[in-house]
């Protein structure tokens, strides 16, 4: 798998839960019952934990999966329907740079860094650009 494949893997499987569990919160089981919430939590938490286990590396799933794990942000529209831009890959000595934009909502630019892991792509952070700075800003959350 190369690191573009990898990446969107990720962005796929992102999206298919970020769209799943936003739908499951807003049905009237999940505002009503709290046994219901709490079931739908744990599946979603147990989704993602292997989400992040495949695609993101172990230093990526400590330190950026965290938030997303104790909080189970879901967006509208969905954060994670991105598209990777073409000839945007950059190999930087033991990394890859690939950069994406949001398909939807304000067109914000990611940059995904790829290291190799255990002899596969691993995803090991995500950077945002800034305009108003005219550079990348390191995120502390996935």
């Amino acid at each position: 798998m190369s690191p573009s494949e990898r990446l969107q893997n990720f962005l796929s499987q992102m999206h298919e839960w970020e769209v799943g569990f936003h739908a499951e919160k807003r049905c009237d089981a999940y505002k009503t019952d709290s046994g219901y919430r709490t079931k739908a939590n744990e599946a979603a938490k147990s989704r993602l934990e292997a989400i992040f286990s495949e695609n993101l590396s172990v230093k990526a799933s400590i330190a950026l999966g965290s938030a997303r794990l104790d909080t189970l942000g879901t967006g509208q529209p969905p954060e994670y329907e991105q598209t990777i831009l073409t000839d945007t890959e950059e190999q930087l000595d033991k990394e890859t740079n690939i950069q994406a934009v949001r398909k939807k909502g304000l067109k914000q630019r990611y940059r995904y860094t790829v290291i190799v892991e255990r002899d596969e792509p691993k995803i090991d952070g995500v950077s945002v650009w800034r305009a108003s700075s005219e550079k990348w800003e390191r995120r502390h959350a996935i």
